[in-house]
């Protein structure tokens, strides 16, 4: 029985249209099976050239973390301000953004919004809109920044939650900040051992991702990815890929493209 087998196994592999036929439905099944686990390949060349990867780009938000991040904070940095009307205004702009960040402040202040007109989602940076007739920006520090808006004591909250790990958005006027909201995102279960299998087979991993660098390090430490870069606009992250590619040579990237 043995040597029938084996007689039939040479038989196969003498034949070419074996060899012919079986390539391309080992790589139609390979692209299948990667389908059925989320995983979209162009197509055979693109499967087979990964093999030679050496170095993997990795998104923190729904890449590395779940992507279902909550409000675990939020406090006013105005005080003359009522808090009721400023959480409208921050849920207006909030529920009107696909944004996993926005739709986590709007989930979690859960309260009346007022119309909002002008609305534009300012890529990589957050939103902005009029409410009632004046104009603000819910979005995150680089906007503030650019409008020159931060101070000390913006600066000092800041960094209290990015040292912990938060995502952090600000609501502010055309002339101050008036809100910080602080949201969480927790790590996938799969993260770290995906990290780990990468470096067995000699990959590099390297987080990109448009949060504060303090954050990025925070949660790359927690997926054991030694090297992060935050604050990284969608065209900057496209610079630091090639910039791994002539680092590295094939590098890949993992992400929601949600930018």
């Amino acid at each position: 029985l043995a040597a029938i087998y084996e007689a039939l196994v040479l038989l196969v592999i003498a034949c070419p249209c074996a060899l012919v036929i079986s390539t391309p439905v080992t790589v139609v099944s390979a692209l299948a099976a990667a389908a059925r686990r989320g995983i979209l390949i162009k197509g055979g060349s693109h499967l087979e050239n990964a093999r030679t990867l050496k170095a993997m780009a990795l998104d923190k938000t729904g890449t590395v973390t779940e992507g279902r991040p909550r409000l675990v904070e939020w406090a006013m940095l105005a005080p003359d301000a009522d808090k009721g009307g400023i959480a409208r205004i921050a849920m207006s702009l909030a529920g009107r953004s696909d944004h996993p960040v926005s739709q986590a402040i709007a989930q979690g202040l859960a309260c009346g919004a007022h119309p909002v007109g002008d609305f534009t989602a300012l890529a990589g940076r957050g939103t902005q809109g009029a409410v009632e007739g004046r104009t603000y920006a819910l979005g995150n520090h680089r906007l503030l920044q650019e409008r020159g808006l931060c101070r000390p004591e913006v600066e000092a909250a800041l960094k209290t939650h990015e040292e912990q790990g938060r995502t952090v958005t600000l609501l502010a006027s055309e002339h101050a900040v008036l809100a910080i909201f602080a949201v969480a995102d927790t790590i996938k279960a799969s993260s770290h051992q995906a990290v780990a299998e990468l470096k067995a087979l000699g990959v590099a991993t390297i987080m990109l991702t448009g949060d504060n660098p303090a954050t990025a390090k925070a949660i790359a430490a927690q997926a054991g990815i030694l090297e992060s870069q935050g604050g990284l606009l969608p065209h900057d992250k496209l610079a630091q890929v090639e910039a791994l590619q002539q680092r590295f040579g094939a590098t890949g990237m993992a992400g929601d493209g949600i930018n």
